[in-house]
């Protein structure tokens, strides 16, 4: 059996175990039962380091989180008075799986963690895309851009969106560069289709550094992270697609805490030494606030 299909058994297993490992948790909850309860369920997925760490390596439940969304969700919770945070560390697909495991684009339903009251949000900076809005709803924390990431043999060649038709591309499964990449197969680059090789993005980050595939593609934010932490023999070439929308997802029925967070990051936004300010200082080297500044710039 290869790892990859002894990791595909673990996950289907996992998932039909969900019922009873979820007894104590069997239903979806509000804002109320956050309170009442004083935990709030996060489930985070770990998907690069300029979102969250997680350790040990292949820990689920048992983690120790570390990093700029950890410490944005630990602020969250502060604000909501005397709650702890019980926090599972899942995969990227993993927020969007039906009942059956499976992530169906065209389908829409409430994601199963969602659902059975396992998390309570997804704070690991989703995109706000038309087939996610199916099953889920969206608070924005910070507009963004697609950034593309070659390698250093394209510095002086690449300069626009057009000359990725016919090059290879790492994306991670189901991500929005993932999204993207599929969508402009099917129409700009029909023709000359990106071949696609699905990976996790660090590896994705090393296979482009490595020159085994011709680029990538990262959320800005990541982006300027990985430039100034990671990248060796590797650019941020130039933006793709529209603006984004990038922030935390939950429940749709959930309209009480997705207020709660809207007034949250308002309020977070609005105040130059804000908690997220801080913390967006430490980990970008500029505050969230100019970050936001920087990406209108980008696409004036």
């Amino acid at each position: 059996m290869t790892p990859r299909l002894a990791a595909a058994r673990s996950l289907a297993a996992w998932f039909a175990m969900l019922p009873l490992c979820l007894s104590g948790h069997a239903d979806a909850r509000s804002l109320a039962d956050i309170l009442k309860t004083r935990q709030l369920r996060v489930c985070i997925a770990p998907i690069h380091s300029a979102i969250a760490i997680a350790t040990p390596k292949d820990c689920r439940e048992q983690c120790t989180f570390s990093g700029l969304v950890w410490e944005e969700v630990q602020a969250f919770a502060r604000n909501l008075g005397d709650v702890k945070i019980k926090a599972l560390r899942i995969g990227w697909d993993e927020q969007f799986f039906d009942k059956n495991g499976k992530t169906d684009r065209d389908g829409s339903y409430t994601p199963q963690l969602l659902a059975s009251g396992a998390c309570d949000l997804y704070p690991s900076r989703l995109t706000k895309t038309a087939w996610r809005l199916k099953k889920m709803d969206f608070v924005t924390l910070f507009p963004s851009r697609m950034m593309v990431i070659a390698g250093h043999d394209w510095h002086d060649r690449l300069k626009s969106s057009a000359q990725l038709a016919g090059l290879s591309a790492a994306a991670e499964r189901d991500t929005s560069y993932h999204t993207w990449l599929l969508e402009q197969n099917r129409t700009v680059y029909a023709a000359n289709p990106v071949r696609i090789e699905l990976m996790p993005t660090d590896d994705g980050l090393a296979a482009v550094d490595n020159g085994k595939v011709d680029f990538t593609m990262l959320d800005s934010d990541i982006a300027i992270w990985s430039a100034h932490h990671q990248l060796k023999h590797a650019f941020v070439a130039f933006p793709v697609g529209p603006k984004d929308e990038i922030g935390w997802a939950f429940r749709k029925e959930d309209k009480d805490l997705q207020e709660a967070v809207s007034r949250f990051f308002d309020d977070q936004r609005s105040h130059p030494d804000s908690e997220f300010n801080r913390i967006w200082k430490r980990y970008h080297g500029r505050t969230l606030t100019e970050f936001i500044s920087l990406v209108a710039a980008v696409n004036g």
